[in-house]
């Protein structure tokens, strides 16, 4: 047994049409579990509001609260950043569900594999860029990597600087995201691999406690770690509303 084993992608329905392979992998699999699952608890949460609430009302007022409060008005603005509630919300929800499922044994982690956290930067900075045309121009585009106040004559420089800047905003959601969730994984799978690798019941008495906290930690790990993905898309999105240049 590969200690790795638990990351590979495996195909478990394939499917092909017209040539395109559109099979279904663990990662598709535990992907829309983890929608799924996240979608009906806040369904069950939000059923039947009422002006006093009750304690499953409460719970999801405060989620709601915490992720309009701390991540999007912060970044954003109240006025601007009502019409990214949805979008920002998703996102955390989204990542959120992503990395938790994957602490269940014997699942896939969806955001440990390249494909799931890339794809979300890329919406991210199509998102931040589209919003920046739609709200400043072609003019606000430019602007973004020729800023007014920087005289012509330090373009040469300050384009390919902020041209690698506008980059790495995308890059670093993708690698934050990817590189933690793989990583503390990683750990509790190679240490629970020392136990099948030497074969010993003694090796288990230390590695069994270690690996559990390791398992609480990833918990925090997870929701940190929506939580930045979600902070600095928000970031970025009022970066494109109000630019700095």
């Amino acid at each position: 047994m590969e200690i790795l084993e638990h990351f590979h992608l495996s195909v478990l329905v394939p499917i092909k049409i017209f040539g395109i392979d559109i099979s279904i992998t663990n990662l598709t699999l535990y992907m829309f579990i983890a929608a799924v699952v996240f979608l009906a608890l806040f369904i069950l949460l939000a059923l039947n509001p009422k002006t006093a609430p009750g304690k499953r009302q409460v719970v999801i007022e405060l989620l709601l609260n915490f992720i309009k409060r701390n991540m999007i008005y912060n970044m954003i603005g109240k006025k601007e950043g009502k019409r990214w509630i949805p979008l920002i919300a998703g996102i955390f929800v989204f990542v959120l569900a992503n990395n938790l499922i994957g602490l269940i044994p014997g699942a896939y982690t969806p955001t440990a594999n390249p494909v799931v956290p890339a794809t979300l930067a890329v919406i991210v900075f199509l998102i931040v860029q589209i919003t920046n045309l739609v709200k400043h121009g072609i003019k606000g585009l430019v602007r973004t990597l020729a800023p007014a106040s920087v005289p012509a004559w330090m373009y040469v420089i300050v384009v390919p600087i902020e041209g690698i800047s506008l980059i790495a905003k995308p890059f670093s959601l993708f690698i934050r995201l990817m590189a933690n969730m793989l990583a503390g994984h990683t750990v509790i799978f190679v240490f629970y691999g020392l136990i099948l690798y030497f074969k010993s019941y003694f090796l288990a008495i230390p590695i069994v406690p270690f690996a559990l906290i390791m398992n609480l930690f990833e918990l925090f790990v997870s929701a940190i770690q929506a939580y930045i993905f979600a902070v600095l898309a928000a970031m970025y999105i009022g970066e494109a509303v109000k630019p700095k240049h």
